[in-house]
């Protein structure tokens, strides 16, 4: 059967924990725990195609939107959902008051803008005012929903995504409207869980390229020399060209520095809480 993945699960549990304003209590602007799904309804089972559904539930002949159209999807496609709704609320903070429409809005500007923690994202199917229905789609494929999306936002990402992206998203919204402190995400994250989200990230090619560009005593200021990536590479080059002596073949001590240059043991050296400031560099190196 169909089951929920983790990031989501906590995603889902963030918007409602900061968002559903009377706990206990079905409240019109509220987002009341019913109003978040992850795992498709019978009615989404009964359709046999869904990003809310998994494979055990998707019909196996026939074309299938959320499988056929990506090999990411084709590639990922196990028994956990790979999507969200989110319904209607209205919250004021601070800095002023914020709606689902707003929310949406903001989701569909971070695809446009090719933010790298929206690039998970299949399609945003939903409502800018509450009257017409619009379908961000990362294939170009569909423009619009049914008319349900007025009165809710359903999020799917590929299905070869762990789904921790988009908790990411739902971190920085609630930063955006001021109901998290900017630095309140990363209270109580160990180092080792960092260490873990760090390695994860390098696995990405393009994160990859850009982690290892980055001075790293230029990122957000403060970071040690010593654990600046040209750093180690040159401190790295220096020692292997000294123990090689007279017998220097430049390309196998370069190869060798670089493949010393361990995802663990970079993010061992960094500090838990300069992620954020990592993450921001990062971003903004990756964008086009």
């Amino acid at each position: 059967m169909t089951a929920a993945k983790t990031p989501h699960k906590q995603a889902r549990a963030l918007l409602i924990k900061h968002l559903d304003i009377h706990p206990g209590r079905v409240v019109e602007n509220d987002l009341d725990p019913a109003e978040v799904g992850i795992v498709g309804d019978t009615d989404h089972a009964q359709g046999g195609d869904s990003y809310h559904l998994g494979k055990d539930q998707i019909r196996k002949t026939g074309h299938r939107y959320s499988v056929d159209e990506s090999p990411l999807d084709r590639a990922g496609l196990d028994n956990y959902a790979s999507a969200m709704d989110i319904g209607y609320f209205k919250v004021t903070t601070p800095r002023g008051t914020f709606t689902l429409r707003d929310f949406s809005l903001w989701l569909v500007d971070r695809c446009e803008d090719r933010d790298p923690d929206a690039k998970d994202i299949r399609e945003i199917i939903y409502s800018p005012d509450g009257r017409v229905v619009k379908r961000w789609d990362r294939l170009k494929r569909r423009t619009t929903g049914d008319s349900s999306h007025l009165y809710h936002t359903h999020i799917s990402e590929h299905r070869d995504s762990i789904g921790d992206r988009m908790l990411i998203l739902a971190t920085r919204w609630l930063k955006h409207i001021g109901l998290i402190e900017e630095d309140d995400d990363m209270a109580g994250i160990t180092q080792k869980d960092f260490n873990e989200r760090f390695i994860g990230a390098l696995k990405d090619p393009d994160i990859a390229k850009a982690m290892r560009a980055i001075p790293w005593q230029y990122v957000g200021g403060g970071i040690p020399a010593g654990m600046s990536t040209l750093g180690v590479l040159a401190g790295s080059y220096a020692a292997a060209r000294t123990a090689a002596g007279d017998d220097v073949d430049e390309s196998a001590i370069i190869a060798g520095v670089l493949a010393g240059l361990d995802p663990a043991a970079i993010a061992a050296a960094i500090p838990t809480d300069l992620a954020q400031r990592v993450a921001d560099e990062l971003a903004l190196r990756l964008k086009v």
